[in-house]
C-alpha cells in the first residue's frame, strides 16, 4: 500500500498549528502530515513527498 499524506498551506503559523493538532489526533497514524506557509513552499512539498512515492491525497488551504 503506498504511503499517503495530508498537505495544509496556510500563510498563518497559527492557523497551521492549529490544524496540525487536530490532523494529528484524528490521522496522524494513517497519513503523513505535512504544513507549508506558502503556494510555491506548498508544492515543492508535493514534489518532495511524490519523489519518496508519498501519493497527497489532501490538500487543505485557505482561499486568498
Amino acid at each position: 500500500m503506498k504511503k499517503t499524506a495530508i498537505l495544509c498551506v496556510d500563510d498563518e503559523k497559527l492557523v497551521l498549528d492549529s490544524l496540525r493538532i487536530q490532523l494529528s489526533r484524528h490521522f496522524a497514524t494513517q497519513h503523513l502530515l505535512e504544513f507549508a506557509q506558502g503556494a510555491e513552499e506548498g508544492l515543492e512539498v508535493i514534489a518532495d513527498l511524490a519523489e519518496l512515492g508519498v501519493v497527497t491525497v489532501l490538500i487543505i488551504s485557505d482561499w486568498m
